[in-house]
């Protein structure tokens, strides 16, 4: 069996496991019981369970943005992972003009991932352990919305403090929104209230970097 075979028979196996028992409760021998493996072949592949559960997410997301995007858009991390997670694409980079970005489809492609499989990413979400899903996240997002905020400013200044927090607000921005409803009850699609607003942080992004520069000339 292939290494990445093997890790999808890890990732199903516990997502399965999921189905009858909360997420913190199930152990690596739990894992490795169901699936057949051995301890020495799951820290092969993953540090921990909480690097499993990332590795879960960027390939489900990494799927659905393979499966909907032309490489040229897609965005990868720039270094290599040992558990493979860094093979997937986890964003996209799409001008729509000079410093104008349009994320709409991959705002719409993270919460159809999310979606494909919400009642386990239900469970995985509430833990809000420095390491969990979602602090690794955040921690993903931020570089590529500081990203983004480099390109609307282009060869504009603003202090790399504002950048950061920029950065750090929308990402929180977007991430809290899926995450809570996510977990609401009774729950109702992610995107159902979105409408044309799926580019809202892009183009908030754009008016408030904007409104920023002008102030400075007048």
């Amino acid at each position: 069996m292939s290494s990445l075979n093997t890790m999808q028979l890890i990732g199903e196996t516990f997502i399965a496991l999921t189905e009858s028992t909360p997420p913190e409760k199930i152990s690596i021998s739990d894992i490795v019981s169901a699936s057949g493996k051995n301890r020495k072949t799951f820290y092969y592949h993953f540090a921990d369970k909480n690097a499993l559960v990332a590795w879960i997410f960027r390939r489900d997301l990494g799927t659905v943005l393979t499966n909907r995007f032309e490489e040229s858009l897609l965005v990868y991390e720039p270094e290599r992972s040992k558990d493979g997670a860094s093979s997937y694409p986890f964003y996209l980079f799409a001008k729509r003009g000079v410093r104008s970005l349009d994320h709409a489809a991959f705002f719409e492609a993270f919460a159809d991932c999310i979606e494909s499989r919400r009642r386990f990413y239900a469970k995985v979400l509430r833990d809000t352990t420095p390491d969990g899903l979602r602090e690794y996240l955040h921690r993903l997002y931020v570089p590529a919305l500081r990203d983004d905020v480099r390109f609307i400013l282009s060869n504009r200044y603003l202090k790399e403090e504002n950048v950061t927090f920029l950065s750090e607000f929308y990402t929180g921005a977007f991430l809290s929104y899926f995450f809570r409803r996510t977990l609401e009850l009774p729950s109702r699609p992610l995107r159902a209230d979105i409408g044309p607003f799926a580019n809202i942080v892009h183009t908030s992004l754009e008016n408030v970097i904007k409104e920023q520069q002008l102030s400075r000339i007048l």
